[in-house]
C-alpha cells in the first residue's frame, strides 16, 4: 500500500513490488494475481483504515463536534510527517486514475458514501442536541465537511501550515453551528 501511496500506480513498477514485499515475480503473482489486483486490494485496504480510524475517533469523542474537531486535529498532527507529505492515497489514487478505472472509481465512490455516513451520523446526534446550524441538512454539512478534510489533505501535501489548517478548520467548525 505505501508503495503505490508513494509512487502511485503508474510508476510504481512490477519490479517495484518484488523488491518491496520480497517475493519473486512468479509469486507475486501466484500471491496477488497481477499488478492491477493488488493496487485495489491496497486501496481497499486504505479505505477500510481511514473508516476504521475515523468511526473511532468520531464514537469515542465527548460529543459529535468534538469528533469532528479531533479529525482536524489528527490531520494538522500530519503536517511534517510523511504521512502528511504522501497526501491522501484515495485522492491520489482518484486523480491519477479515476477518469479511466471505473473499479477505482467505484472504490472511491464507495469510500466517499462510507466517511460521509459517519459524520452524517454525527451531525445527525449534533442535531438532536442543539449544537448545529438549521441552515443545512445534516447531509449537506457532511458532505461539506468531506470536502473540507479531503481539501486539507490536499493541502498539507502541498506544504500548508498548521496555522492555514487551524484557520480553515476552525471556520468549517464555526460553520457548522
Amino acid at each position: 500500500m505505501r508503495l503505490f501511496w508513494r509512487k502511485g500506480y503508474a510508476a510504481t513498477s512490477v519490479a517495484d513490488l518484488t523488491e518491496t514485499l520480497h517475493l519473486s515475480r512468479s509469486s507475486l503473482y501466484d500471491t496477488f494475481g497481477d499488478k492491477r489486483t493488488l493496487f485495489l486490494e491496497a486501496l481497499k485496504f486504505y479505505s477500510e483504515r481511514v473508516l476504521d480510524a475515523t468511526a473511532r475517533t468520531l464514537n469515542e469523542s465527548p460529543s459529535p463536534i468534538a469528533g469532528i474537531q479531533k479529525v482536524f486535529d489528527d490531520l494538522m498532527a500530519s503536517i511534517g510527517s510523511e504521512t502528511g507529505a504522501l497526501g491522501c492515497f484515495m485522492v491520489n489514487s482518484v486523480a491519477e486514475l479515476a477518469p479511466y478505472d471505473p473499479d477505482v472509481t467505484e472504490i472511491a465512490t464507495t469510500y466517499s458514501e462510507s466517511i460521509q455516513k459517519l459524520f452524517v451520523a454525527a451531525l445527525t446526534q449534533a442535531k438532536s442536541q442543539n449544537m448545529l446550524t438549521e441552515k443545512q441538512t445534516p447531509q449537506q454539512l457532511a458532505a461539506y465537511v468531506f470536502n473540507m478534510v479531503q481539501g486539507i489533505r490536499i493541502l498539507i501535501k502541498s506544504g500548508a501550515t498548521k496555522k492555514q489548517i487551524q484557520a480553515i478548520s476552525a471556520m468549517t467548525l464555526q460553520s457548522l453551528q
